[in-house]
């Protein structure tokens, strides 16, 4: 028993004691920590890549803001927590699929605008200048900010700290971002857009990965649709 305790990492409670780097490890986006594990032999995998990735020598990666587990030996053995350095931007709430009562309900009655297509807020300070929650038969197709175009590095890397990059388009100055590492995985669309000089917009909007590949262009018609709507909805 002694002898199989000191091995280190192996397959019992005892042995992933003898890691000796922290056992809950907090990050921010692109940033590392080494594991310390006395079994020079010892596999690594992450629960979920999107957050952080793990390399056969125990080197975690922080990608994503979130939260994971790193696994040793196929142990669930360190939480890794990457936190973001951009926090000036509050994103709108997912509501997809609620109705126009149930968004005042949650995000609040001092809405600044009401209509058949979308209900908007004005906040009365921070770098946002507007949240739009876009209507579709009623119900939310979309929701999205707007946002100077004065923020348009910081916001940008805003968006890459929690999402994954997937397409540019130069015509419609747009970046899409997903929020998977696979479109398999993917249940939202990101999409930042620059609208005119002085302002740009972001929009999110539900992803359904069970779709063809003509729905998923016409999901991308969508949104180029939706961000024109939620500038409309929030500027006019």
């Amino acid at each position: 028993m002694l002898f199989i305790t000191l091995v280190g990492c192996s397959k019992d409670e005892e042995d992933v004691m003898s890691i000796t780097s922290s056992k809950n490890v907090e990050l921010t986006s692109k940033g590392t920590s080494q594991i310390n594990c006395s079994d020079s032999k010892a596999t690594y995998s992450s629960e979920d890549e999107y957050v952080a990735t793990v390399s056969d020598k125990g080197l975690i990666t922080a990608k994503r803001v979130g939260e994971t587990y790193i696994e040793v030996n196929g142990q669930k053995s360190i939480k890794v927590t990457v936190n973001p350095l951009i926090t000036s931007f509050t994103e709108p709430q997912f509501l997809f699929g609620a109705t126009k009562d149930e968004v005042i309900s949650k995000v609040g009655s001092n809405y600044s605008k009401s209509t058949s297509t979308g209900i908007a807020y004005t906040p009365s300070s921070g770098k946002v200048k507007g949240y739009a929650y876009l209507l579709k038969d009623g119900k939310v197709s979309a929701v999205g900010m707007v946002i100077s175009t004065l923020y348009m590095e910081s916001l940008t890397d805003f968006l890459l700290e929690r999402y994954m990059p997937a397409t540019f388009s130069e015509e419609s100055y747009t970046a899409l971002f997903v929020n998977a590492i696979s479109l398999e995985k993917t249940t939202m669309l990101i999409g930042e857009q620059l609208y005119s000089v002085s302002l740009m917009n972001v929009v999110y909007m539900p992803y359904d990965n069970n779709t063809s590949k003509s729905r998923t262009i016409e999901q991308k018609k969508d949104y180029i649709n939706q961000t024109n709507e939620l500038l409309e909805t929030v500027l006019k």
